[in-house]
Formats: structure tokens, C-alpha cells, sequence
């Protein structure tokens, strides 16, 4: 009986221990697995893998247009500079990363970034919008973007209003016009000084003869002139901070710029609001260039 039961163990192994060892050949393998239709999944991965590697370098899909709405103190050219997007390849373009540049700039207070395949980036600001009031004597005149006299400001609401004062002593009467360039250079200097400098501005002044001036908060005097050449003044008046020169007058308007120690009487503006000249200033004072 104990040989009877030896051979049993031999001749009839468990069923569960034949399964286990079996396996199917290549041949049968392949066969499921094409039948599954994994080969198909396959294929398809490689084909949309390719087509996404074309696009991600393609031509096509690199940004060729930026479009700026809203934009009016700025120039769709310099909104376009502060974006960074040109030439750049549309799927790697972060709007946040692209708005938080946009925000950086004084000038604007909200913006949006669309983004439009294969190559177009649509740019949605809103700038700052300043009230401006033309001080001509004790009198507060309101006036437009045009530069038309529309009237006395009987109210004299100050609270973030832009005021320029007219230190030429001519006096102003609703209908008259101021140039518009003047009105927006006063309005760059208010937003980009403090931005770009580091320098508040006090007092915002104009004149015939020196053109839109200015007066930090320290008391520091600044001639800014006319609109040309705005960008490279402001680079050398920010030279100044960086340096830590001291200075209590800038002339930033001629090609090289110079700056004091000492405000030259001749660049006050007197009670009597006489016109100043630009001789004096030049020649009866040592000046240090601004390289």
C-alpha cells in the first residue's frame, strides 16, 4: 500500500502544478497580443508622440504676432519689448509669467494675455489715468488730453490729480491751449520717475525757457526739457542713485548731462515768476558730467 501510494504521488501530480508551468510559445503570444489590440494603442502613441514633437518645434507655432488693445501712453512697440514673447515658441509661453511683467510698469494697472494658436498672443491693458490740472497763478484749470483750457476747478480736488505749474507768469483763460506734449511728459515723470529712479516728485513745473522740470522730495531740482530723448535722461538720472552722487540741481537736457551740489539762484523760480535763463546756469557754475 505504501508503494501504491508512492506511485500515485509520481504519475498524478496536482492538477494546480501543471497549470503553473506552462506557457504559451512567442508565436501564441503575438497572436494575443495583436487580438488585444494593443499594437494599435501602440502605434497611435507614436504617431501623436511624433505629431507633438513636430508641432512643439515647428515654425509655425512660434509667435509672430502680439496684439495690444487698450494701450494709449504707451506705444504697442514698447508693450511688445516688456512681453519678451518675439520669435519665442508659442507652447512655452506662461501668461502669468507675462501679465507679472505687464504689472511691473508704472503705467499699467490691469492686463490679460490670450493666447491664440499657431503664433498669436493678444495683450488686454488699462493704463493709469491721471487728472491733470494746469496751475496759472492761484488759479487750478482744468484740462484735457488735447491740451484745451476747459475751465477753473471751483472745487480744487487734488487727491491723485497731476498738477503742473505754469512758472512762465501767462495767464490762462478756458479756450486757450497748452501743447500736448508738455501734458504728457509731466505725465511720464510722475509715474516713471518713482518707478525707475527711486526719486519722488514734489512738484511738477514748466517754463518757455527750461521746458517741464521737476522737484524730488528732498528738494532736489531737475530739469527734464522737452519729450526727446526721455528714456536715456531717465537712464542717467537712475545712474546718479545707483552711484549715490549727491546732487541738489540735474540738468538732464543737453547731450551731456551735468548736476551740483547747490541750486544756481538763476534756476529758482522767484516769487514774481520771472522767466529764467539758461546763461547763467552754463557758465558762472562748475559743473560735474554725467558720463
Amino acid at each position: 500500500m505504501n508503494a501504491g501510494r508512492r506511485r500515485t504521488a509520481i504519475t498524478d501530480p496536482p492538477t494546480t502544478r501543471r497549470r503553473r508551468g506552462v506557457r504559451p510559445g512567442r508565436r501564441l503570444q503575438v497572436q494575443q497580443f495583436v487580438k488585444s489590440g494593443r499594437i494599435i494603442s501602440v502605434a497611435l502613441l507614436v504617431v501623436v508622440t511624433w505629431y507633438a514633437m513636430q508641432m512643439m518645434w515647428s515654425d509655425a507655432y512660434v509667435v509672430r504676432t502680439v496684439n495690444v488693445v487698450g494701450a494709449a501712453t504707451m506705444s504697442r512697440q514698447r508693450v511688445i519689448d516688456m512681453t519678451e514673447l518675439a520669435d519665442v515658441s508659442i507652447w512655452t509661453v506662461q501668461p502669468d509669467a507675462v501679465r507679472a511683467r505687464l504689472l511691473a510698469n508704472p503705467y499699467v494697472t490691469t492686463a490679460s494675455v490670450e493666447i491664440q494658436l499657431p503664433d498669436t498672443v493678444t495683450i488686454t491693458l488699462s493704463e493709469q489715468q491721471s487728472e491733470i490740472r494746469w496751475k496759472s497763478g492761484q488759479w487750478y484749470l482744468l484740462v484735457n488730453s488735447e491740451g484745451e483750457i476747459l475751465g477753473i476747478d471751483s472745487a480744487v480736488v487734488l487727491t491723485g490729480t497731476l498738477v503742473i505749474n505754469d512758472d512762465s507768469g501767462q495767464k490762462l483763460t478756458p479756450g486757450d491751449t497748452v501743447d500736448s506734449d508738455i501734458l504728457a511728459l509731466a505725465r511720464d515723470i510722475s509715474l516713471r520717475v518713482p518707478a525707475e529712479t527711486g526719486l519722488t516728485v514734489s512738484r511738477v513745473g514748466w517754463d518757455p525757457i527750461r521746458g517741464v522740470s521737476f522737484r524730488a522730495g528732498a528738494g532736489e531740482l531737475i530739469l527734464v526739457g522737452r519729450p526727446e530723448r526721455l528714456d536715456e535722461k531717465l537712464a542717467l538720472l537712475r545712474q546718479l542713485r545707483d552711484t549715490k552722487a549727491e546732487f541738489a540741481f540735474v540738468d538732464l537736457r543737453p547731450l551731456t548731462a551735468y548736476y551740483r551740489l547747490d541750486i544756481p539762484v538763476s534756476a529758482l523760480v522767484t516769487d514774481t515768476q520771472d522767466v529764467v535763463t539758461d546763461t547763467t546756469v552754463i557758465t558762472a557754475t562748475r559743473t560735474t558730467t554725467v558720463p
